[in-house]
């Protein structure tokens, strides 16, 4: 069998089955490249290239086999294969943290342009970093910049760690552990934050593949609102004049908006895909302070 007569039997092996891509992948035969990376050791070109080569029965179980873990225990495959690319490097991956995905990623590799001045970025908090992907990305990036990875999940904070290890950034990037702020004692030029942003409702109706993941990192109260909102509202402190915070909340950015019409938010648009992701300079959330207090301290489920 060759590598493609093997490609399209997985792709056809998976679109029997009711299954959810989305996890840093986008479809079935997505997918199933992911695995082939993984399981032939090769990049996306040098497969293509290389469609007609004969595979080893090894290899094909091994691919088989992956397919069969993911149909039978809906997890998503980065789980499955343990790594996966994020801003053009590769992470380790497993249930400890989300699975890297945020469309944060193409706003680090092309320098956050036109929003800010790469220049200017010279210490960065990376608040709720889950897997370490987006700070430690910026730290590979950003060669003049000190990186702080912060979650309250002590588990998700030793995944970041091996993967610092692995990108060989200790010497720029470290962890703290901290419940968003709390723990945090210094300012920064950049704060950037994908936090939990669903409502308990919407992850009832999630497919299977999100309840392989942290709920910690997904579930917030006040209909997902709640922690961007307290980001949004405590960032003000520990931001250095003309530092910025960039805010993903996905899908409820829609919300977010309507909750405060009097906030001019900007949206960045993305080319590759990915919405609800929000800039604020400080001196705008300084501005618009008193409206996320008021949600915080008036406003009840």
């Amino acid at each position: 069998m060759t590598k493609e007569q093997l490609f399209i039997q997985l792709v056809e092996a998976l679109a029997q089955e009711n299954l959810f891509y989305g996890h840093a992948v986008i479809d079935a035969e997505d997918e199933v490249m992911m695995v082939m990376m993984h399981v032939f050791s090769e990049t996306v070109p040098q497969i293509l290239s290389t469609g007609s080569q004969e595979i080893p029965l090894a290899l094909q179980e091994s691919a088989r086999s992956l397919i069969k873990q993911r149909i039978k225990g809906n997890q998503p495959m980065a789980y499955l294969v343990g790594h996966v690319s994020f801003a053009g490097l590769e992470f380790n991956c497993d249930q400890r943290a989300l699975v890297p995905r945020s469309p944060i990623a193409e706003l680090i590799v092309h320098d956050f342009y036109p929003w800010l001045q790469k220049n200017k970025i010279k210490s960065v908090l990376d608040l709720c970093t889950g897997s370490g992907c987006i700070g430690i990305s910026i730290g590979h990036y950003f060669q003049k910049a000190v990186v702080e990875l912060s979650d309250i999940s002590v588990d998700a904070l030793a995944l970041a760690q091996t993967n610092i290890n692995k990108h060989q950034l200790n010497s720029r990037v470290n962890i703290v552990h901290s419940d968003l702020f709390a723990s945090i004692d210094r300012s920064y030029s950049l704060i950037v934050s994908n936090p939990p942003y669903v409502s308990e409702a919407e992850y009832q109706e999630l497919p299977d593949e999100y309840k392989s993941e942290p709920k910690l990192g997904l579930v917030t109260e006040r209909q997902g609102l709640q922690i961007p909102v307290e980001i949004l509202y405590q960032s003000v402190e520990y931001l250095e004049i003309g530092g910025h915070l960039i805010l993903e909340v996905g899908y409820s950015d829609e919300d977010l908006a309507t909750e405060f019409p009097e906030i001019p938010f900007q949206w960045v648009d993305f080319s590759n895909g990915g919405q609800g992701v929000c800039v604020f300079s400080r001196e705008t959330l300084l501005e618009y302070r008193p409206y996320f207090k008021q949600f915080l301290t008036e406003k009840r489920d």
